[in-house]
């Protein structure tokens, strides 16, 4: 089945299984939507208030996959991606702060504009990991673009391919592979450092790290982060040292 006329729907609309294209859903009628199953295509919903008339749309049991659908400048915080596959579309300058895309799937989707304390996971993560379907073991993360995003305690964790999407070009950015060998080293060159306030501050930057991307092998990371609790030089500091160790 095809609507391309949700939006004048009103009241409850359920929908099992179908398609839904070219949806202006800034206009919709509805009370509240409620898909299973569905796929979303060259929807609009850049200037969609995303209250709980939508959130149902992203967390479906049966996943629900966005296909060329447009969610620029859309305030997202409130809404949790969970299951939700996203191809081709546009966040630019959307509001996703505080999203843990634990289960969620991008593909060639584009960012720009400030983001801020989001995970995005290669692998499903956490207490829903199991309860969606169609199961999964893999999260699919791939040629995603981010060179137009100011990226602000962002991280790609667990098996992310940081290689297959495009990052910000200049120095406030470091891309490392090999980070846990980096690691081991870089604490041996930290623990000989003579101050003894930069060397602790150093070592519990080391931990977090370490902590963060126990299950990421290669990592995009912003050089200094402005709410770290390490001191900016010592942010930069230890990306150097990590930087050549190998």
């Amino acid at each position: 089945m095809t609507v391309t006329s949700a939006a004048s729907i009103s009241g409850l609309v359920l929908l099992e299984r179908a398609t839904v294209a070219d949806v202006d859903f800034s206009r919709a009628a509805f009370e509240t939507v409620a898909p299973s199953g569905c796929v979303f295509e060259r929807c609009d919903f850049r200037t969609a208030k995303l209250d709980r008339r939508l959130h149902p749309l992203f967390k479906a049991r049966r996943r629900n996959v966005f296909r060329d659908c447009r969610f620029d400048g859309a305030d997202l915080r409130s809404i949790d991606p969970a299951a939700s596959r996203f191809e081709r579309c546009s966040f630019a300058d959307a509001r996703i702060d505080g999203w843990h895309a634990a289960t969620a799937e991008f593909v060639e989707c584009r960012f720009s504009g400030r983001i801020e304390h989001v995970r995005f996971y290669g692998r499903p993560w956490g207490p829903h990991a199991a309860s969606f379907e169609p199961k999964r073991a893999v999260n699919e993360f791939r040629g995603n673009d981010f060179s137009a995003a100011e990226l602000l305690d962002v991280a790609f964790l667990m098996g992310i391919d940081v290689g297959d999407q495009r990052w910000p070009e200049g120095d406030d950015y470091v891309r490392l592979d090999r980070i846990h060998q980096r690691l081991t080293r870089g604490r041996s060159e930290i623990l000989k450092w003579k101050d003894l306030e930069s060397r602790s501050e150093a070592l519990e930057m080391l931990g977090a790290l370490s902590f963060l991307y126990m299950q990421q092998n290669d990592v995009v990371a912003r050089r200094v982060e402005p709410l770290a609790a390490a001191h900016p030089e010592i942010q930069q500091r230890v990306w150097a040292t990590l930087s050549r160790t190998l």
